[in-house]
């Protein structure tokens, strides 16, 4: 049998709760609804960064931050770990990425043809109109685009991503495409008819418990944020359009899912959808994100849909945990290919053997080490305070919580009584997970001797004003 295309879908910045399929009642995405329907749903996926560049780092790599060192924002990849698309294209496979899958940060290695939002044209005029909109000020503000949804930055990366499809089936070898949608990452700004199209006044905003109960940063960061202005209404409307952009790229990813259909590609066709990391909308009194290790951050949607009428297991709902790290090896098994050295574990064979046993019984997420220029970054960025200088861990089970924080103190939280985090057991135990604690211990060594024994080469840091 020929070797099957893969696509790969990804949104920015949706967490797993913003999910119609993860069980919100309050959102409608038809598209991605069907495609739980047809695939494998994993209930409990983890991102390994709460934040772009190491999230995406840690995808094509299959390491973890600490290994590949793309630690925040200001780092590059290393030239010296293979990247998923060089693998594939090693491998006879036509690579294309298009939209915010971070080039400038050397994730740009193994494409045979890529798009990225950065460069000058529509694609480019479209984005900047997206993150320009909004006060500077505050972190919650939202609103419309002055544009019709076809001219938005997503319609027209669909519109790039069909002709890529194109190109990619005018080569006859199997592809692997990478859409990366910039959406729902914000400032919370979508074309018409997206801003409409949830009624803030429906929806239900967060739980956010006894604030003070957190660590001190997020005071200081929720005064940078500018929470306190911020009205219950405003908050809702943000929520309305947070929602309404996740829609936006339902409606996108559906177009291109027509294309393959259309083309009879889907026989022969993986289909993956995820996001790279979550969003606050509210949670602990935020919006947008920071480097921290919260669930609303680091669970993400993960869906992986067999070609159709493959000899594949049926569609199913896993809620064993899985990290993103795992996507690594599974694309490549999917492609025939074997994989370097990784961090990551094989989701393929796991679920063809039925997954009786978990693939893992915790996962890890590694965020910091931030020694650059940028501060509070609104519409589109994070609070200064939200940032870290000491690179921080965190391992969590399915009931369990520890990060590890040496800036800020450490964090502790028994998800069965405390589901949303609100409470931070460290103030009240010493050593709250004794076990936890020595076991990302153990794991922050064992990435250490992997780095050493692999000689990654960190990519370049900014510490130059401007170079961020």
């Amino acid at each position: 049998m020929n070797k099957p295309n893969i696509v790969y879908l990804m949104f920015d910045q949706a967490k797993a709760s913003a999910m119609s399929f993860m069980g919100n009642t309050e959102i409608e995405m038809p598209y991605c609804d069907s495609l739980a329907q047809k695939g494998w749903v994993f209930e409990s996926a983890y991102a390994a960064a709460p934040i772009c560049t190491p999230s995406r780092a840690s995808v094509h790599t299959g390491m973890f931050p600490q290994v590949h060192q793309v630690t925040c924002h200001q780092n590059r990849a290393p030239y010296n770990l293979p990247q998923l698309a060089e693998i594939l294209q090693d491998a006879g496979y036509y690579t294309a990425a298009a939209g915010h899958y971070e080039p400038e940060r050397n994730l740009c290695r193994g494409w045979h043809e890529q798009s990225p939002m950065h460069e000058r044209g529509p694609l480019f005029e479209s984005w900047m109109a997206h993150i320009r909109s909004g006060r500077k000020d505050v972190s919650w503000s939202s609103g419309a685009i002055d544009v019709e949804a076809k001219d938005g930055n997503s319609a027209l990366l669909t519109d790039r991503c069909l002709r890529m499809l194109d190109q990619a089936e005018n080569t006859g070898k199997p592809f692997f495409l990478h859409m990366c949608y910039d959406d729902p990452h914000p400032p919370y700004f979508v074309p018409r008819p997206y801003d409409t199209m949830f009624d803030p006044d429906e929806l239900t905003l967060p739980e956010t418990g006894d604030l003070q109960n957190l660590p001190a940063w997020h005071a200081i960061a929720r005064d940078q944020a500018g929470i306190d202005k911020a009205t219950d209404s405003d908050k809702r409307k943000a929520l309305a359009i947070y929602y309404g952009m996740i829609r936006y790229i339902d409606d996108e990813m559906a177009r291109i899912h027509a294309a393959l259909e259309e083309k009879g590609l889907l026989e022969n066709t993986w289909i993956i959808l995820g996001s790279d990391h979550g969003d606050y909308t509210g949670e602990k009194g935020f919006f947008n994100k920071s480097e921290s290790h919260y669930k609303c951050l680091l669970h993400v949607p993960l869906i992986i849909v067999p070609p159709k009428d493959s000899d594949e297991p049926n569609p199913r709902r896993i809620d064993d945990l899985v990290s993103c790290v795992d996507i690594f090896p599974t694309i490549l098994k999917m492609a025939g290919v074997e994989a370097p050295t990784n961090q990551g574990r094989d989701i393929l064979e796991w679920v063809r053997k039925g997954h009786t046993e978990p693939l893992r019984d915790v996962v890890f997420a590694q965020i910091g080490d931030y020694h650059g220029y940028i501060k509070t970054s609104w519409p589109s960025g994070m609070p200064e305070a939200g940032r870290h200088k000491s690179l921080t861990h965190s391992i969590r089970t399915s009931t369990r919580v520890y990060i590890q924080d040496p800036d800020n103190g450490d964090e502790a939280y028994d998800l069965r009584d405390d589901p949303n985090e609100l409470h931070n057991l460290t103030n009240d135990i010493t050593d709250p997970f004794p076990d936890l604690r020595q076991q990302l211990e153990q794991f922050t060594i064992e990435c250490a001797a992997l780095r050493e024994k692999l000689d990654v080469v960190p990519g370049d840091r900014g510490f130059v004003e401007g170079w961020e």
